[in-house]
C-alpha cells in the first residue's frame, strides 16, 4: 500500500481483527508508519470501495486469508506530526472483528511478518499504539448473561483432528461461546450436584494449577476444583456480581 504523506485530509482504513484459542493475528509492518511494529492487519480504503470490502482487500493482501467482516469493534485516530508540529500522517481507522472463510496465512502487502500470538505475549510486543489500546480492550473483563431466547444453536463434538470435545454456542447476533471439554464435564457436574441435592443451593469452581505428579495423565496443568465455602456466600456472591437485586422475584421463565 502507498502510504501518504502530508495529506489535505483525513484518510480513511481499516483493520480485520482475527481471534482462535486466545491468539490474535498481527503482522510485522514493512513500511512507515509504524515500520517494524506488529500490528492488526489492514489498510487504506480505495475509492468507490466500502470499509467491509476494504477490511476483505486487506486481509486477503496481507495475511493471505480470506475473511468475511462481522461487525466493527474500533475506531480511532491516528495522527503523526512532524518537528515542525506539521501533520505528516492522518488515518481514520475503523477495526473489524473477522471470521475465516478460507485461504492460507502467507504474508503479502505491506506485512514482512504474519503470526498468530497469544493475547498475553502479544501485549510484551513492539506494537503500534492502537494495537495495544485494542488488544488491552479485548483483555478488559466482561459479563455476558446467556438466556435461551439468546442463543441460535448449540454445537457439541469433537473438532477435526482434535482429541477433546468442544461445546460451542452460537448467539443470535452470531457472537460464539466455546467451552473445551474438561470445562463443560466440571460445570455440568457442578450443576447436577446442586439440581439433584435436596437442599444444596450453591456450588463454587475455582481454577487451581497441578503439578505433573498430581494430575491425570494428559490432563491440562489447570483444573476447576470445588471450593470449601458456605453455601450462603456462594449466593451472596452470584447475586452481587450479577448486579441483581436480592428483592427480584424469582423464576424468570426461559
Amino acid at each position: 500500500m502507498e502510504f501518504r504523506e502530508y495529506p489535505p485530509t483525513p484518510i480513511v482504513g481499516v483493520g480485520g481483527v482475527l481471534l482462535r484459542d486466545e491468539r490474535v493475528l498481527l503482522v510485522r509492518r514493512k513500511r512507515e508508519p509504524g515500520a517494524g511494529l506488529w500490528s492488526i492487519p489492514g489498510g487504506h480504503v480505495r475509492l468507490g470501495e466500502t470499509l467491509e470490502e476494504a477490511c476483505v482487500r486487506e486481509m486477503l493482501e496481507e495475511t493471505g486469508l480470506e475473511v468475511e467482516p462481522v461487525r466493527p469493534i474500533y475506531a480511532f485516530d491516528y495522527i503523526e506530526r512532524d518537528g515542525e508540529g506539521n501533520v505528516k500522517y492522518h488515518y481514520v481507522v475503523v477495526d473489524f472483528l473477522c471470521r475465516q472463510v478460507g485461504g492460507s496465512l502467507k504474508p503479502g502487502g505491506d506485512a514482512k511478518e504474519v503470526r498468530w500470538i497469544p493475547l498475553d505475549q502479544a501485549l510484551k510486543l513492539r506494537l503500534t499504539s492502537s494495537t495495544r489500546k485494542l488488544l488491552e480492550e479485548l483483555k478488559r473483563p466482561f459479563t455476558i448473561v446467556v438466556r435461551n431466547r439468546d442463543v441460535e444453536r448449540v454445537l457439541f463434538g469433537v473438532p477435526a483432528g482434535h482429541r477433546h470435545a468442544r461445546t460451542l454456542f452460537i448467539l443470535r447476533d452470531g457472537s460464539k461461546i466455546v467451552f473445551q471439554e474438561a470445562t463443560m464435564e466440571n460445570v455440568a457436574r457442578a450443576v447436577v450436584n446442586v439440581e439433584m441435592h435436596p437442599s444444596r443451593r450453591a456450588i463454587a469452581l475455582r481454577r487451581v494449577e497441578l503439578p505433573r505428579d498430581v494430575r491425570k495423565p494428559d490432563y491440562d496443568s489447570n483444573q476447576l476444583l470445588e471450593e470449601d465455602l458456605d453455601e450462603g456466600e456462594i449466593v451472596a456472591e452470584i447475586t452481587r456480581e450479577l448486579g441483581m437485586d436480592v428483592a427480584e422475584e424469582e423464576g424468570e421463565g426461559e
